[in-house]
């Protein structure tokens, strides 16, 4: 059972595509691992599509059919590359797109002792990344510059606000000061998307963190 969601308005501005890339990359795998909230969204979108019903259309110009066929039959296909299981886990998408393989085969970059991560994408203020962390280890305490979405995707972690499991988020703000720690048992494997560089308590492990581009 997931017991930690992503807030009304965060499901809210993915159903609206009000989201940036990388928030709407942690809802949907989120979404994808979660069916009450995949139909939250669906409920907000249907509540969307009844709103633009009683909008009056706005008139489009008479090349403008034209233009998007043309958009369309030039763009080619790419498939997507399929993430394999990971201890019963299997990558959902969109998350399984942007990996471009198996959770096993990622080159994952070391930052401290039981820790490593891999970069996913960077788009503006906001970052989405893979961090993994063996059992019994986990971040240095530090506290968040901006806002910070973790997602779950194998083992599980705690820290002062609660145990996470597979497909539970965590929404972490400056008032929080925490350490993670992953279970013992599996890896825990996290999508973690921020929108500004946490803050470590312990200057030499900020210093190290920015070296190491985490």
């Amino acid at each position: 059972m997931i017991a930690h969601h992503p807030g009304e308005e965060l499901l809210i501005a993915y159903a609206a595509g009000a989201s940036d890339e990388a928030v709407s990359l942690i809802v949907a795998t989120h979404i994808a691992l979660c069916p009450d909230c995949r139909r939250e969204v669906r409920h907000a979108e249907n509540a969307g599509g009844a709103l633009l019903e009683d909008m009056e259309p706005a008139p489009l110009p008479e090349t403008a059919v034209a233009a998007a066929m043309s958009r369309l039959n030039g763009a080619e296909a790419t498939p997507a590359r399929r993430a394999g299981a990971r201890n019963g886990f299997r990558a959902p998408e969109p998350l399984r797109s942007y990996l471009g393989g198996d959770l096993d085969s990622l080159r994952w970059i070391p930052v401290a002792k039981g820790i490593s991560y891999r970069p996913i994408l960077k788009r503006g203020r906001s970052n989405a990344q893979l961090v993994r962390s063996t059992p019994g280890h986990g971040i240095s305490l530090h506290t968040h510059k901006g806002e910070e979405h973790s997602l779950v995707l194998t083992g599980g972690y705690s820290d002062p606000t609660g145990h996470y499991l597979r497909g539970d988020v965590q929404t972490a703000t400056p008032d929080i000061v925490h350490h993670p720690v992953a279970d013992e048992g599996e890896d825990c494997i996290i999508l973690a998307v921020a929108d500004a560089p946490l803050a470590f308590r312990n200057p030499f492990v900020g210093l190290l963190a920015k070296l190491m581009g985490y």
